[in-house]
């Protein structure tokens, strides 16, 4: 009875000091960054912020991630035989679900999430401006680095596969981002 006793102890002493240390942890990251894709638009910005939902045990974290990304590029489109110069614009937003990993001062992390693609050419000539939506599933892996508390740099690399569009066929659209998250 007395060794029940101790054990009981013991445990809730350890989980009352380790959820103790769980409450100071940031539950909130602001971040921004400078994305290069594969395919045209390749240059743009992004932002986003994340939530902290669940800590699985004191190294692993789950958060939530919603995103907005912009990228813009003046291109030239070929229809039949004639070319088009234009402004190329792309508007990126969705949600993602991120397992990470405390080790130290560098946090891995990967994840998995969906969203929407929205793509606007504005050529010279009105006639040929088309706009397109198309849904996405992308997985994704990086790592932030500690330099402050509340400071983390960070660089992931982003694979996306878009459906449902009728005229821009891209399959596999890789995306690397680097940026900083602000956590508090």
């Amino acid at each position: 009875m007395k060794l029940l006793l101790k054990s009981s102890a013991l445990l809730f002493c350890i989980l009352l000091i380790t959820s103790a240390g769980k409450t100071a942890k940031a539950q909130w990251a602001v971040g921004a960054s400078y994305e290069i894709r594969t395919e045209d638009p390749t240059n743009g910005f992004g932002a986003r912020i994340e939530k902290n939902v669940l800590n699985i045990l004191p190294l692993l974290d789950l958060d939530i991630r919603a995103h907005l990304s912009y990228f813009n590029d003046t291109n030239n489109v070929s229809i039949s035989e004639f070319a088009i110069s234009g402004d190329f614009d792309l508007y990126d937003f969705g949600l993602a679900a991120i397992l990470g990993l405390n080790v130290g001062l560098v946090k891995p992390y990967a994840g998995f999430g969906v969203g929407m693609e929205r793509y606007k050419f504005n050529p010279e000539l009105p006639e040929a401006a088309f706009t397109e939506n198309g849904f996405y599933y992308n997985g994704f892996g990086g790592a932030e680095i500690t330099l402050f508390p509340f400071l983390r740099p960070f660089i992931e690399y982003r694979i996306s596969r878009i459906s449902s569009m009728d005229d821009i066929n891209f399959d596999n659209i890789g995306r690397l981002a680097v940026g900083v998250n602000l956590r508090f």
